[in-house]
C-alpha cells in the first residue's frame, strides 16, 4: 500500500539528491527535462533506479511503492532548485 511521505521528508530527500548528486548531472538532467518533460520518466530503469538506491542508503526506508512514486517528483524538485540557484 503506497504511503505518500510527509514535506518534511521530500525535503529531506531532495536535500539528499542535492547534497549526493554532483551539480553538473543535475544541470544535464534539468537540460534534457527541458527538451523532453517526460525524460524522468523514460529513464525510470536508469536513473530511477539510482535515485532509488541513493535515497535507500541514505536511510529513506520507504517501500518499493513510495520509491517508484516518489523518486521522480522528487528529482525533479531538486534538479530544479540546483537549476534556480545556478540562474
Amino acid at each position: 500500500m503506497y504511503q505518500p511521505p510527509s514535506d518534511e521528508e521530500r525535503a529531506r530527500a531532495v536535500q539528499c539528491i542535492i547534497a549526493n548528486v554532483s551539480e553538473i548531472t543535475l544541470q544535464q538532467i534539468y537540460t534534457e527535462i527541458s527538451n523532453d518533460p517526460d525524460w524522468l520518466i523514460l529513464h525510470h530503469f536508469f536513473i530511477g533506479a539510482d535515485i532509488r538506491n541513493l535515497l535507500r542508503i541514505n536511510g529513506f526506508n520507504w517501500d518499493d511503492v513510495t520509491l517508484d512514486r516518489e523518486w521522480e517528483p522528487i528529482t525533479f524538485t531538486a534538479v530544479r532548485k540546483v537549476s534556480e540557484r545556478a540562474r
